[in-house]
């Protein structure tokens, strides 16, 4: 393969979506998660102020550790 080409990598196919989580700002909580993954939360050590402050972070750091 020369230097210009790239693998081609296709698009996802026939995708489910089982959860939707949603961030509530006004009470600071997750919504929609998954039971495993509440549990993750709560074992993190991260504090209800980081959650709310970074909210996406949490999502990328729960979902990290369920792969």
């Amino acid at each position: 393969m020369s230097n210009n080409q790239r693998p081609g990598i296709s698009a996802p196919y026939d995708p489910v979506h089982l959860t939707h989580v949603g961030f509530n700002s006004s009470t600071g909580e997750f919504i929609g998660l998954p039971k495993e993954w509440q549990m993750l939360l709560q074992e993190s050590g991260i504090s209800k102020h980081e959650q709310e402050a970074n909210p996406q972070a949490v999502m990328d750091i729960v979902q990290f550790y369920q792969e």
